[in-house]
């Protein structure tokens, strides 16, 4: 039986993937399959952090047995089969018990949600979660008749709690949060420098640290029961990570639990589309049409022709050292930009310089008798200082551009959940898995 939950956080306290550690650690049922993590549409105006929604399928398990946590000082495990589902309205009752202990209460904005269900849905619900703002009346009239859902305020959280069950898990990788409740005691900014760089050691992890930036990603902003979060493609590395920080570092934590998770899928992006939607993520191979330009705050703009639309590309200030890419086009660069489009403007989370244009300089002409640089005299008139000949074409050079033809990303500090980083773009097309320690 599938429990799913979402919209349980604020931005600045608790986190929705709380209840699942409390839920494994409560429950009477065990564990089917992993735990996931589905992260929707990262454009929604009334987000928290992450816009991620949970489920967990509970109920009599059988078969091989896997690790996918560590709760109450003891390992936990989930099952491969469902011999015996539970009875949907107990489980919604001790669900609902779970959540209204542990929800932010005291914000209008906080409004959990609660699905259960026998299946998962189809995967066009996953996909129009990805691209669009969906209204509360629509997934109310898809779940009639489908599942068993609970709101609580507004009920916002069973849009995010039905998407997650429509998550087709077609490419995944994992994370391990974590958890102290309510939160964690400070850590000083130099251990959480020297933490996140453990999972660097193994080439199965994204998204750790920001060296240049000083950002240490591993760890959430604001305080929250999530201590830290390592991601990564290989499940085991992601426990042999955190014997390795509880070695080193001694973290007093409660325990953590491992997500299947659709995070560095790039799963939001359609591919060369014929016509873009406000909220929607794209790819887009163009034309670089105008020359890049700066605005106040730090931001970075330039036009690109798409098919029969010009649009523009946009590094905002929190992309760092990625604005010096944008404003090393010039006019004539074809690119395969990505990112979020919103009136006009895509919000760059990575491009690929296909091919540059030629970037030239205009000299004075050498004179061809005496081998000097002849000098300008006005427009189309060029003399030799020695010789007094008059020639009236310049010479052109080939300037040496500072950008290459490849991909370029913004850096961990700005990346979105979602997004797939460049190391895992072999991973994702099929090529050999990463594994072990580098």
């Amino acid at each position: 039986m599938y429990v799913a939950i979402d919209d349980t956080d604020s931005q600045d306290r608790m986190c929705t993937t709380y209840l699942i550690y409390e839920i494994i650690s409560k429950s009477k049922y065990d564990v089917i399959g992993d735990p996931e993590l589905v992260r929707l549409n990262p454009n929604i105006g009334y987000k928290t952090r992450g816009n991620g929604a949970l489920n967990i399928n509970l109920g009599k398990g059988t078969g091989k047995k896997s690790i996918i946590g560590k709760v109450n000082g003891k390992y936990a495990y989930s099952y491969e089969h469902i011999l015996e589902e539970p009875e949907k309205n107990e489980l919604m009752d001790f669900i609902s018990s779970i959540v209204e202990d542990f929800y932010v209460r005291d914000n209008d904005k906080t409004n959990p949600g609660i699905v259960i269900s026998e299946n998962r849905f189809h995967k066009a619900l996953y996909e129009k979660a990805l691209q669009e703002d969906i209204g509360i009346d629509f997934i109310e009239d898809y779940l009639t008749g489908r599942a068993l859902y609970r709101k609580i305020g507004t009920g916002r959280g069973i849009i995010g709690s039905s998407a997650s069950l429509a998550w087709p898990g077609e490419k995944y990788s994992y994370e391990l949060l974590d958890y102290k409740y309510p939160h964690y005691g400070n850590i000083s900014h130099g251990e959480k420098m020297e933490i996140s760089l453990v999972p660097e050691n193994y080439r199965s992890t994204f998204n750790n640290i920001d060296i240049k930036n000083r950002y240490p990603a591993i760890f959430p902003k604001p305080k929250t029961p999530v201590i830290f979060g390592i991601r990564g493609v290989v499940k085991s590395d992601l426990v042999s990570i955190y014997d390795r920080i509880q070695m080193d570092h001694k973290i007093d934590d409660q325990g953590y639990v491992i997500y299947r998770t659709n995070q560095g899928t790039d799963d939001h992006i359609i591919s060369e589309p014929d016509y873009l939607s406000n909220m929607g993520s794209y790819s887009i191979t163009g034309i670089i049409s105008g020359n890049p330009y700066t605005i106040k705050g730090g931001h970075s703009f330039v036009a690109i022709k798409y098919k029969n639309m010009e649009m523009e590309l946009a590094a905002f200030e929190p992309t760092k050292e990625f604005r010096n890419v944008i404003n090393s086009l010039i006019p004539g660069d074809i690119v395969n930009a990505f990112g979020s489009y919103m009136n006009g403007t895509i919000k760059l989370e990575k491009i690929a310089v296909i091919k540059k244009a030629k970037l030239y300089r205009k000299d004075p002409p050498i004179c061809p008798e005496c081998h000097v640089k002849t000098k300008s005299k006005g427009q189309m008139d060029y003399r030799c200082p020695v010789c007094k000949k008059r020639y009236k074409n310049p010479a052109f050079f080939e300037i040496d551009r500072d950008i290459e033809e490849k991909f370029y990303e913004v850096p961990v500090i700005a990346r979105r959940h979602v997004s797939m980083p460049l190391k895992l773009a072999s991973y994702f097309s099929g090529q050999p898995q990463i594994s072990g320690v580098s």
